[in-house]
């Protein structure tokens, strides 16, 4: 009955090619027509970001901060930085200035005595996008610079309490080859660190995971929504007259739900990334397949649940989409606060950095997503067991 079911739901599907079409261009022209809006209303904003520094401690070591600020090769990419004297609210209006960095007096003795003192960054809220890409760029170096202040002051430590005075000099003629060589590296190699270390998706990749889901979602809510009966309560009630139970139901819907979702993903997910650049096909369709499992029980959860058809697409539309938003699918890590980092939905961002970046597969992220497919079915199975008895 199950299989006979879902034969004819496919089948009703594929006689109406023209609305089947409909369904799975909308989203894509929706994406692009918000997508062009936003960039239009972006692209002259973060054409030119100017970050002016004010050094209030005007010593040797802030200047070559600066200096380094200035010369780094992915900061001069994207910044242009502005030396201002005064204080910050002189510069607080004005409407080409993304942000305003201040260095406080007393930077160099507290650097020295060990304590990082912190540097302010105020953004200027006009320009939303370029200072808040100016503070990312600037905190993406946070932990290296702290990091390495840290060495430093431990270095200094261990030289001037622990070694004599040739143990001193000699170690001082070697780790000065060390460092020199090392320094000369040092921008591939943070490059190098922060993929490896952070576990985070490249913007190419965020971009590829985030568009793929938010089209599924948008084409699985017109397709929910423009494929659904509306003669409903005449074939519930044939449904009760062929003993279609409405959990049998349920099923078929998520097999009808889950091959369209896999069609879905192998063109739209695998073909056409594929063309652009190597990527695991097979890991990537099972990764894919898992998240729209996960979507298309929760569809019919609330379906089962709900029984009215817009209060369900409804709900649908804003638990879907926050969710995409809480498993870091469409954000990266950067714009998410921590609560979302550790909750359990952001492994869907994390096993695609493990498929991705690492080539392997993600066992543990995989587990704790069928686990959530598992407690799906049950919840839906509860669900209809509880329709059938109120019936």
């Amino acid at each position: 009955m199950i299989f006979t079911y879902s034969l004819f739901e496919l089948k009703r599907i594929l006689k109406s090619p023209v609305l089947l079409l409909f369904v799975i261009s909308l989203p894509i022209a929706i994406v692009l027509i918000v997508g062009m809006v936003i960039y239009q209303s972006v692209q002259s904003e973060l054409e030119d970001v100017s970050l002016i520094v004010i050094d209030e401690d005007q010593t040797f070591e802030t200047n070559t901060l600066i200096q380094q600020l200035e010369n780094d090769e992915t900061l001069a990419e994207h910044v242009e930085f502005l030396r201002k004297d005064g204080v910050v609210d002189d510069y607080v209006g004005q409407q080409n200035v993304a942000a305003i960095i201040r260095v406080p007096e007393g930077f160099t003795s507290q650097l020295r005595s060990g304590v990082n003192e912190p540097i302010d960054v105020y953004l200027n809220e006009r320009q939303p996008f370029a200072s808040q890409l100016g503070y990312l760029l600037l905190k993406s170096g946070q932990d290296y610079i702290t990091a390495a202040q840290s060495g430093v002051n431990t270095v200094n430590h261990y030289l001037g309490s622990q070694m004599s005075d040739d143990e001193r000099r000699d170690l001082v003629q070697q780790m000065t080859v060390h460092f020199t060589l090392l320094t000369l590296g040092r921008n591939s190699l943070f490059v190098e660190h922060n993929l490896a270390e952070m576990n985070t998706l490249s913007w190419e990749q965020q971009a590829y995971v985030g568009v793929v889901s938010l089209l599924y979602v948008l084409t699985l809510l017109f397709f929910n929504f423009l494929f659904k009966p509306k003669a409903w309560h005449g074939i519930e009630e044939r449904f009760t007259i062929i003993r279609l139970t409405e959990w049998k139901r349920s099923v078929s819907e998520f097999i009808v739900l889950f091959s369209m979702s896999i069609l879905y993903m192998i063109i739209f997910a695998l073909i056409i990334p594929n063309l652009v650049t190597e990527i695991n096909m097979f890991l990537l369709l099972v990764q894919w397949g898992t998240i729209a499992a996960i979507f298309c029980l929760l569809y019919l959860l609330l379906d089962r649940v709900i029984k009215v058809p817009a209060f369900t697409l409804m709900i649908f539309s804003f638990l879907s989409i926050g969710l995409l938003f809480i498993s870091g699918l469409i954000l990266t890590n950067a714009f998410l606060p921590e609560w979302a980092q550790s909750s359990v939905a952001y492994i869907m961002n994390q096993s695609f950095y493990t498929i991705i970046n690492v080539g392997e597969i993600p066992i543990i992220e995989w587990l704790v997503m069928g686990a959530v497919v598992f407690l799906l079915f049950i919840l839906l199975w509860l669900g209809t067991r509880r329709g059938e008895a109120l019936t």
